[in-house]
């Protein structure tokens, strides 16, 4: 596999010395990389010529600038040697050995950003592109110009170091369709040359949100010839039972949830079960474990809880019975980490928890191309960037580099590298060294997050990012007008008193830490005060009968008496709602005993306005509290308004079912979305006004959801309001979002401006007075 090394301010000459490179101990056939280019591992993939490339870009520095610079850094690393082995003269001996290849890179680092630090530009637009291809024969929908545009550098960036990259159109331009045209025209073009690279899968990989996978498995039969494409959907249960035809489909659908559950159960160290307290944890985490596991326990369990929060039973023979249901491939390890054609990561940022489960599971699958798909691949803080960077596997960038010689690898989760047997306390990584560190010091160091800025928007994403607008492609998209209004409410005197008396009770508890001096210590207990204050804000119920206050009150469940005289859950009472709803909570005799709220109220006339202009015209209604979506359910049926729901507690075919309704159905005016389930990856251009309940902390996952509607395809014009109480905490929120969309637009769009993360400071300034 070739080693991606950047291209851009490198120079030309040749260096003799070359590095050996390890792949992440994700997979467990690693080797050594040849430094052939044109060859192939074992798996199919060519080799990325690891050995050769980087080499040739470590040792390209000028031999004067070696001359100027290298005595002072064989001394710095003889020293370390030196304090490590123990001997000062083991480090005068070492003094003159060749300059470390991560050195001569840190130079020509320093160098490029000496050379570029007054150039800033637009990332957006800035990889001007002139040419244009056209798409396949088997793709009947028309494409435009700025998506020609995309197939030629995505051409080129296939056959370029990166083998990938990242497509950051604005959400609602066409990424999914430019995807595919891009697999059909590859196909296209390997049919004609028959040189196509023998792989184990020859198909591409589309890794996708649960409520994206219709979408995909739609937009594919609808844009291409039919019978050209075979489609495969690997989610549900039975999605083992045809994995040997995997490699007969052009495209393999399956979900974020999916291949993390795939790695858990088949990829990943097994788990060994602690001998105090009888806990399971995968062997690299046992002997951490053990150092805060003293006290003996009962022996629990075999029970989970993986990260969506469910609890799954571990099957202790999870290769074996893989192996029984179909679903390893011949080698023994799970179909889904087989080598794939192309990998293509749709709402890629889903990936952006470093050490989550899903990027770990992401990050071990293994193609030959790699695409991130995403129109905000940056959403709080730059480092949220570094797991797509190390899902391309970027040079240097995504390496943990050793101090003490040339070895370089992908992974630093054991306590020795595999690769020269060094502590991992002697590895650093790149990103966090060179990027991540600076940008986040800034007022400690202008000077060098300024660099690091040009160094990661001009160097890094230039080659390797498209971003294009909707502003920037008007002419070609053709959108019509969005309106966004801000309209702010005034609580009625019932609801101020209890915000107000929730809002001084919440600050007491606030200064008490901050007195302390324990305010980040008890950072998770002050967003769920936080939340509280923002639920108030929608409804009072969401606080007084939340699972945590009728706890309190002993009214967390309630139980009814059956015929054996045992108890049991009582049954649903509003039709309609699951037994969990906030409504069964409540325990409503009838309509007259629900009390509404001011947003609920101003939420009903806008609705009413709505119908009045455009009697054909729909919603989308967002919030980011589910029970606050039921009381709105509530209240919009029984003023007659016809409604779907969707939130992430249902089945994909269940979301699939209320999408169809809302779309189909003319009577269905309104679609009931939670932020975090409707906001990503759904084309949902029947709507025409989208509705804000509550503003979120980050401004990206707004801008997501307004764009379900904003979007190629969409013929009227837009109007989104989002709802706003004046004189409260939201107002706040208001303006951390304008922080973080300064964040946003300095890396992404040009701006300078405002690039750490919230800091303390930041929740301070939400209980000001």
């Amino acid at each position: 596999m070739k080693l991606r090394s950047h291209g851009d301010g490198a120079s030309s000459s040749k260096g003799k010395e070359k590095i050996n490179y390890r792949e992440s101990s994700d997979s467990e056939d690693d080797e050594e990389a040849p430094s052939d280019v044109g060859t192939s591992d074992s798996d199919g993939v060519p080799k990325r010529s690891k050995t050769e490339s980087y080499a040739k870009r470590g040792s390209q520095s000028s031999k004067k600038a070696e001359e100027e610079e290298s005595q002072d850094a064989d001394t710095e690393i003889a020293g370390d040697i030196a304090e490590e082995s123990g001997g000062k003269q083991k480090g005068r001996e070492k003094k003159h050995r060749p300059m470390l290849l991560w050195k001569k890179l840190e130079q020509e680092n320093n160098r490029w950003i000496e050379e570029n630090l007054q150039t800033d530009f637009d990332q957006v637009n800035q990889n001007e592109i002139l040419i244009t291809v056209e798409p396949s024969d088997d793709l009947i929908i028309p494409l435009l110009r700025y998506q020609k545009e995309w197939l030629a550098w995505a051409l080129g960036q296939e056959e370029s170091f990166a083998r990938g990259g990242i497509l950051a159109d604005e959400m609602g331009m066409g990424k999914t369709l430019q995807a595919i045209a891009l697999v059909l025209l590859k196909r296209s073009i390997s049919t004609r040359s028959s040189s196509r690279e023998s792989s184990q899968i020859k198909g591409t990989l589309v890794i996708c949100p649960v409520g994206a996978v219709k979408q995909w498995a739609r937009e594919i039969d609808r844009f291409t010839s039919k019978g050209s494409t075979k489609v495969f959907v690997y989610h549900g249960p039975d999605r083992g039972k045809l994995f040997y035809q995997l490699s007969d489909y052009d495209f393999v659908i399956t979900t974020y949830g999916v291949v993390e559950k795939e790695y858990s159960n088949y990829v990943m160290t097994p788990k060994e079960e602690c001998w105090r307290c009888g806990k399971l944890l995968h062997v690299h985490k046992m002997k951490g474990h053990l150092r805060t596991c003293y006290l003996p326990q009962a022996v629990k369990p075999n029970v989970e809880v993986n990260v969506s929060g469910r609890k799954e039973v571990e099957n202790e023979n999870s290769i074996e019975s893989s192996v029984a249901t179909g679903r390893t491939s011949s080698e023994g390890k799970h179909i889904l980490h087989s080598v794939w054609e192309r990998i293509v990561l749709d709402e890629a940022h889903c990936i952006k928890a470093r050490y989550g489960t899903t990027t770990r599971a992401v990050l071990a699958l293994k193609s030959r191309y790699k695409w991130a798909l995403s129109g905000t691949p940056l959403q709080n803080h730059v480092d949220e960037l570094y797991s797509i960077i190390r899902f391309l596997q970027i040079v240097p960038f995504s390496y943990y580099c050793c101090k003490d010689c040339n070895c370089n690898t992908l992974d630093h989760s054991s306590a020795e590298c595999p690769g020269c047997g060094h502590k991992n306390a002697r590895h650093f990584c790149w990103w966090l060294r060179y990027v991540s560190k600076p940008i986040r010091n800034s007022h400690g160091n202008p000077v060098s997050s300024k660099g690091a800025m040009i160094l990661l928007k001009h160097k890094i994403l230039k080659s390797l990012m498209l971003r294009r607008t909707k502003e920037g492609r008007a002419a070609d998209l053709v959108l019509p007008s969005r309106i966004v209004t801000l309209e702010k409410y005034s609580l009625d005197a019932d609801e101020e008193d209890y915000y107000t008396a929730l809002y001084n009770e919440t600050q007491l508890q606030f200064n008490k830490y901050v007195r302390a001096g324990t305010l980040m210590n008890n950072y998770m207990h002050i967003l769920a005060l936080l939340t509280r204050l923002r639920q108030a804000l929608d409804h009072p119920y969401l606080v007084e009968y939340s699972p945590a206050s009728m706890e309190r009150k002993g009214k967390a469940v309630e139980f009814t008496t059956n015929n054996d005289g045992k108890k049991q859950k009582s049954k649903t009472t509003i039709k309609g709602f699951v037994p969990s709803s906030i409504l069964n909570t409540i325990q409503l005799k009838g309509v007259q005993d629900f009390e509404t709220s001011t947003k609920i109220e101003a939420l009903k006339e806008e609705i009413r306005i709505m119908v009045e202009r455009d009697g054909s015209a729909k919603a989308i209604v967002f919030s980011q509290f589910l029970p606050f979506l039921d009381l709105i359910h509530y209240a919009l049926q029984n003023s007659g308004v016809n409604c779907a729901h969707l939130d992430g507690s249902m089945a994909m075919e269940a979301r699939d079912t209320a999408i169809q309704k809302f779309t189909e159905d003319p009577s269905c005016r309104v679609i009931l979305m939670s932020l975090k389930a409707g906001g990503v990856a759904l084309n949902l251009t029947a709507a025409s006004h989208v509705f804000m309940m509550d503003p979120c902390w980050n401004p990206s996952i707004e801008r997501q959801a307004q764009d379900r509607i904003h979007r190629i395809g969409q013929y009227k014009p837009i109007r989104i309001v989002k709802f706003i109480i004046e004189n409260t905490i939201e107002e706040r929120v208001l303006k951390l979002q304008e922080q973080k969309e300064s964040l946003i637009d300095g890396v992404l769009d040009g701006s300078s401006e405002a690039l750490e993360r919230l800091t303390t400071n930041d929740l301070i300034f939400l209980f000001a007075p």
